[in-house]
């Protein structure tokens, strides 16, 4: 994160969900808790500050969901809060909920826009807006791809996260239903994950999902959608027919059944169980189509693991009468 001082900010905090100081613009501030008593007394006469520092003295557990307003302008000084649920990793914090915290001196925010402006008249006019657009370039304009980013990818893989996927695969399929396209559901789940936890450790864990994520990367084409689902599942979308989805899946199983996962000087093997469905039998409802895919994914792994099964509309009636 950078440091640099803008002018008329009296203080910027990182705060974690324990209440303490992860950043400050005030270095001797940092591991501070907000409550502390160097910290609170600076800005008492700004509300959102003072609502923020209450709140983490209570300890309760919705601090990190604070959100001041978008502009409240107020004669001595005035907050921005917001809260980031994960920081892009080249910010330097671990990956885990913040409230980023800045408060500024109006006085100063205001003197500068006056330097800029040619007459009182013209920022009397302009200035709500022209103040409500610059604070939305400080604080957001150079972090709002990041923080887009991040909000739609999983911070372990890369991937896509389970919201994102969920959101751009429902465009997909009704696209699809339109046209009359092929498309194939399918559920990847790493076989015995919990005893690579309990064996190497959850960071040998970690490194297990960041290399299936790299065979997805480099086994599935351009069209095809695939997120970190969960755990130790994945989701993928293929464009492409049933017939094909089941090549290019049994190509997958393949390449991750020859891949070893390198932690600590060993070569671990991996492999992956994975349920599928294709719209040409369950149609393009998404909810029909995880179902169904789920089945196959149990089945794959009842009939011992490291294969792919599908589920078609019938077979997932049957399954789902004798529940």
């Amino acid at each position: 994160m950078r440091a640099d001082r803008l002018d008329g900010m009296n203080v910027l905090l990182v705060v974690d969900a324990q209440g303490r100081i992860a950043y400050a613009s005030r270095p001797a501030w940092r591991r501070l808790r907000i409550t502390d008593p160097i910290v609170s007394r600076v800005e008492t006469d700004d509300v959102d500050f003072r609502q923020v520092v209450a709140c983490f003295s209570r300890s309760q557990a919705e601090c990190l969901e604070f959100r001041s307003s978008d502009f409240v302008l107020r004669t001595g000084s005035f907050t921005v809060v917001r809260p980031v649920q994960q920081p892009p990793r080249d910010l330097g914090l671990p990956s885990q909920p913040f409230l980023v915290i800045a408060n500024f001196d109006t006085g100063v925010v205001m003197a500068d826009f006056a330097q800029d402006l040619v007459a009182l008249m013209v920022l009397a006019l302009l200035l709500g807006g022209l103040l409500t657009g610059t604070l939305w370039y400080v604080l957001t304009a150079r972090l709002l791809p990041r923080l887009n980013q991040a909000a739609q990818t999983d911070g372990l893989t890369q991937l896509a996260n389970r919201t994102s996927f969920m959101e751009t695969a429902m465009e997909i399929l009704a696209e699809a239903e339109e046209r009359g396209a092929d498309l194939v559901f399918a559920i990847l789940d790493i076989d015995h994950f919990k005893r690579i936890n309990d064996t190497y450790g959850h960071d040998c864990g970690d490194v297990a999902l960041v290399s299936v994520a790299a065979v997805l990367a480099t086994v599935l084409r351009p069209d095809d959608l695939v997120c970190r689902f969960g755990g130790e599942e994945f989701a993928l979308l293929l464009s492409s027919s049933k017939e094909g989805g089941r090549k290019v899946l049994e190509r997958l199983r393949l390449q991750l059944e020859m891949n070893r996962v390198g932690y600590n000087g060993r070569q671990l093997p991996i492999t992956a169980s994975i349920g599928a469905a294709a719209t040409a039998d369950c149609g393009y409802n998404l909810d029909y189509l995880y179902t169904a895919a789920d089945k196959a994914l149990y089945a794959a792994k009842h009939a011992g693991r490291n294969r792919v099964d599908w589920t078609d509309a019938e077979a997932l009636s049957r399954l789902q009468l004798s529940r």
